[in-house]
């Protein structure tokens, strides 16, 4: 099989062209430039370029597509709602078109912004009902891929989280290196969810993909809990001070895009079709933290001095 992954120089991106797919895949990843990711190669490419993408999978000719690229700062795509239709949307369209006219199956990444937040967590069964562009758009994509035709399998997740090198801060690095550093910070306290390990995600998306499985499915951690305590739970896995953390509502942070409260996906049918449960984060930290490359650059907080 040969696996192209977009995106691939992204959290999610780095993690499954790094996840141990088996002698029998042949990996390849694509993105803004064509730097490898360990030993997989790159293509540079404008994935909102129809023809570009459409000449890409006719060079490359993938089995599977996996769709990762995005544009996911969430205020952006409300202030620029044309930007966020032709990379959420409109991308999707063309990675779709291309992988029929190839005969590869894609998989897709969409999110808990799908919902509005006011009954979570949320099934697969549960009615869609999103606050913001950017939820509107990635529902929208789910539909091009689930409808198109070709083996299509959309994977909602939300609150990545993990450490690899050369990717933004995310919401568990992010705070750990402004508490490593005595910064102060805002965070809110009433929005839920269920933080995912990120190589959880990438390892369900392997398996799915292995077994050519399609349809809708949620992947989330097994905790669920706000973002402030998300924070204190970093922050005493680390034994790092909090005094510095500011708490405040939603609706002071002044953000331009609506975010759903109490959001949260439940995992009982991805769990029954893989066979395993999603790391809790307390689990997910504990694996993150004992990473070989987490601990050369986080050494001051892993092996702390006396």
């Amino acid at each position: 099989m040969k696996l192209l992954v977009t995106g691939a120089h992204g959290l999610l991106g780095r993690a499954l062209l790094q996840a141990d797919w088996g002698a029998d895949v042949k990996r390849v990843g694509c993105g803004r430039h064509a730097d490898p990711v360990g030993d997989v190669s790159c293509h540079a490419v404008d994935l909102t370029d129809a023809d570009a993408v459409v000449e890409l999978w006719r060079q490359l000719r993938p089995d599977r597509v996996i769709h990762t690229a995005a544009l996911t700062d969430v205020d952006l795509c409300e202030t620029e709602p044309e930007l966020a239709r032709r990379v959420n949307r409109d991308v999707v369209a063309h990675v779709v078109a291309a992988s029929a006219e190839v005969g590869a199956g894609v998989a897709h990444l969409s999110t808990d912004y799908v919902f509005d937040g006011q009954g979570g967590p949320y099934s697969e069964q549960d009615s869609p009902r999103p606050l913001s562009v950017y939820g509107r758009m990635k529902l929208e994509s789910e539909a091009l891929v689930l409808d198109a035709g070709v083996e299509g399998l959309v994977v909602r997740t939300l609150w990545l989280y993990g450490h690899l090198r050369s990717v933004r801060p995310n919401l568990v690095t992010w705070p750990l290196e402004a508490l490593a550093r005595g910064e102060s910070m805002r965070i809110v306290a009433d929005q839920w969810g269920n933080p995912t390990y990120v190589h959880d995600l990438a390892r369900a998306l392997v398996e799915l993909s292995r077994r050519g499985v399609a349809g809708l499915f949620h992947m989330g951690g097994s905790t669920f809990l706000t973002r402030e305590e998300l924070v204190r739970h970093v922050a005493g896995h680390f034994h790092l001070d909090t005094s510095h953390v500011e708490v405040i509502t939603t609706a002071r942070a002044g953000q331009a895009a609506p975010r759903p409260l109490r959001s949260g996906l439940r995992t009982d049918a991805i769990e029954a079709e893989l066979g395993w449960t999603p790391a809790s984060l307390s689990e997910g930290l504990e694996r993150m933290a004992a990473d070989t490359v987490f601990r050369q650059d986080f050494a001051h907080l892993v092996d702390p001095e006396p």
